[in-house]
């Protein structure tokens, strides 16, 4: 089994997070709300496409080490897909990577609307089916034509956001699959996501930095590791493994 230690030393770390770089860390949220906006376009496919179990259940992504969130199967093993940095969505057949790639770069919701219909259209797939509803509420999420998504006018917040992502899915994969939670964009580890006992949240509107979490199982309490805690440690990756492993202990 591998120690703490080479569990750091061979994991790539993001830069460490400084809280007084102002500019860095408003591009770094840009970055977050603009991944969150555009991973419901998966979590719609998935809520009106996969079949059976939960509302939570099917919307829930997984996280592949390159940095894709992904839904579950559907049909005839069709799946969606996002990347990170560019946001770049793709259908998949079979684990197989599709055809007609969708830069999101300066197309507004309504465009990637009619874009996931035609695929749809083109698989065979029932688009009657297909409903922008979703299983959970979010603010300000960008609707119609009015705006169009822009990843490289946050383009450095993007990279610096994958980073954290795959940094926090190398720790979490030690308890099991990562998984994205689209309403909040946090990873946990399933099984048991449905009520996340450890995770990664790349920040939210009561944390603008990232942070490691762990349910103490009181009242819905969390502990939590936060990057600019993390930006002290010699070997983060360890720490925040550590930190987990103490945590989730048992008594």
């Amino acid at each position: 089994m591998t120690s703490l230690l080479e569990f750091a030393v061979h994991s790539t770390w993001p830069a460490h997070w400084l809280a007084s770089h102002r500019d860095d860390n408003e591009i770094f949220v840009k970055a977050r709300e603009q991944t969150l906006n555009l991973v419901q376009w998966l979590a719609r496919v998935a809520n009106s496409y996969v079949a059976g179990g939960l509302p939570q259940d099917r919307v829930a992504l997984d996280f592949r080490p390159d940095g894709a969130f992904v839904t579950k199967t559907f049909d005839r093993d069709v799946a969606l897909e996002m990347r990170l940095p560019s946001l770049e969505m793709q259908f998949q057949e079979r684990g197989k990577p599709m055809p007609h790639i969708l830069d999101p770069e300066e197309h507004s919701p309504a465009e990637v609307e009619a874009w996931i219909l035609v695929e749809l259209l083109h698989r065979g797939l029932d688009r009657d089916k297909f409903s922008k509803a979703l299983p959970y509420t979010i603010k300000n999420l960008m609707s119609g034509d009015a705006k169009d998504y822009s990843p490289q006018a946050c383009a450095a917040g993007l990279i610096q956001l994958t980073a954290w992502f795959r940094a926090a899915a190398s720790v979490l994969s030690n308890n099991g699959r990562v998984v994205c939670l689209p309403q909040t964009l946090m990873l946990v580890a399933a099984p048991g996501y449905e009520k996340p006992a450890v995770g990664f949240s790349p920040g939210d509107g009561q944390h603008d930095e990232p942070y490691f979490f762990v349910d103490t199982g009181n009242g819905g309490k969390r502990r939590l590791l936060t990057a600019s805690e993390l930006s002290s440690e010699k070997y983060p990756a360890a720490a925040a493994a550590q930190f987990i492993k103490a945590s989730v202990r048992p008594a």
